[in-house]
């Protein structure tokens, strides 16, 4: 069956208003995407950092590039917090920790003067009911990072209470235990090395 070029028109309209309807619907969703992750990473920030900041700390970002004790050329996230303008923390998202099942992904707030002020995971392999709790929904062990600093525990402190360390270890979980301690150690000081030019644009 032919169609005269008339007859075609319609199709055409239609066919036209049926692409910008799907084009401005697509646009609305990768929004709507974009917007749920931002809140999403903006919670997760807010949980590792007081809330005695004024400014925009998901934009108010510094990527960090460092050597960790290994050797390996790695790249965190600083999320800078202020208070009129003020230096009040920064949270480093995300810091890798060794586990025994593979690597555990942190999120670690600082505050101003080089003191933690809380550590959370972001993701890990680690067995349920021996190094999955690590995780914060099952146990309150990250807490004993709170307020810790390289002032308040020497360099060489910083291990399970087995090896002479100042921290408690995770009950059948000594691997993942001394790969998170080692990672927030190594986060103090990153902050040390950075802290002068970290709120610097």
């Amino acid at each position: 069956m032919k169609f005269s070029s008339k007859e075609l028109i319609p199709f055409s309209v239609i066919a036209i208003v049926c692409g910008i309807v799907l084009s401005f619907s697509h646009e609305l969703t990768r929004e709507r995407i974009s917007e749920n992750i931002e809140i999403q990473k903006l919670q997760i920030i807010t949980a590792v950092m007081t809330s005695d900041f004024d400014n925009d700390i998901y934009h108010d970002v510094k990527i960090i590039n460092y050597t960790d004790d290994s050797g390996n050329e790695l790249t965190t996230n600083a999320y800078r917090a202020r208070k009129s303008d003020n230096s009040v923390g920064v949270v480093f998202m995300p810091i890798p920790a060794t586990g025994y099942n593979g690597p555990i992904q942190l999120s670690i707030g600082i505050l101003e003067d080089g003191s933690i002020f809380a550590v959370q995971v972001l993701a890990h392999h680690e067995t349920e009911g021996l190094g999955g709790n690590i995780h914060q929904d099952k146990t309150d062990w990250l807490n004993n990072f709170a307020q810790q600093s390289l002032d308040v525990t020497a360099m060489e402190r910083w291990a399970v209470k087995d090896e002479y360390g100042k921290f408690d270890q995770l009950s059948g979980a000594t691997i993942t235990s001394r790969g998170v301690i080692n990672a927030v150690k190594n986060s103090l000081k990153l902050y040390m090395i950075e802290q002068d030019t970290l709120f610097l644009d």
